[in-house]
């Protein structure tokens, strides 16, 4: 085999290798909150849906779902512990799973596939846990949002093993984070949502909240190893 069949072999394969590396992170579950819901599993994945007394508080598993919060209202999801009965259950989780937007409460308006987080009046916090399935640092990305015309009032945080990497107010405008974070399988992710001291009056939040896994050093290592095999190929060409 000549030296330049021998470049071609080695810096197509090089190349291959890194692609295939890169593509491991990729091929793996990305997580979406709202497209992910399951208003009938609970955890549902890497995702559990429930409340805790406070900011960082022991997280607690709701465990009463609902199909439709209230008549006439197609809003599913999970209710909390002050008040878990059918059509006004609270702090809870719900998700419009409906091709069009659905009221509750006349001010509160779910776009489709929207999904929400309600705190209650006892100090209450609504929590959307997500569950680190694997070792490895993760895109996090997330948005919250009031839903009431007349203006929300919430505090709203992100907790990574209880500890806050992100706390701020939509009080009425949206609250964004962005950021990496390394973990170890089976770390938590908390999106919190609480009344920000004013009790149960217009705190419905909507989350669009993902969770994405970057390259690891191997990743990165493979492309560097292709790109550069590929480069010397050029040069003797």
């Amino acid at each position: 085999m000549t030296t330049s069949s021998k470049s071609t072999l080695i810096s197509a394969f090089a190349t291959l290798l890194s692609f295939a590396v890169l593509a491991r992170p990729c091929a793996a579950q990305s997580y979406n909150a709202a497209g992910d819901f399951s208003a009938t599993s609970n955890p549902n994945g890497a995702w559990s849906y429930g409340w805790s007394y406070g900011v960082g508080s022991a997280f607690n598993l709701s465990t009463t779902n609902t199909a439709a919060y209230a008549p006439g209202v197609p809003l599913s999801g999970w209710l909390g512990n002050e008040n878990p009965a059918p059509f006004t259950g609270y702090p809870y989780a719900l998700h419009n799973g409906t091709a069009g937007p659905a009221t509750n409460n006349i001010f509160t308006v779910y776009q489709p596939g929207q999904l929400a987080e309600s705190p209650g009046d006892s100090n209450e916090c609504s929590v959307i846990r997500w569950t680190a399935p694997a070792s490895g640092t993760f895109n996090i990305a997330a948005t919250f949002s009031g839903l009431s015309s007349k203006g929300d009032s919430a505090d709203v945080h992100i907790l990574h093993d209880g500890t806050s990497i992100f706390d701020s107010a939509v009080n009425p405008n949206p609250a964004s984070y962005s950021g990496l974070q390394n973990m170890l399988a089976g770390d938590t992710i908390d999106f919190v949502v609480g009344n920000e001291g004013n009790g149960a009056n217009e705190d419905t939040t909507a989350l669009s909240a993902t969770i994405v896994p970057e390259p690891g050093p191997l990743g990165l290592v493979g492309m560097g190893l292709g790109c550069l095999l590929s480069f010397r190929f050029l040069k003797r060409k």
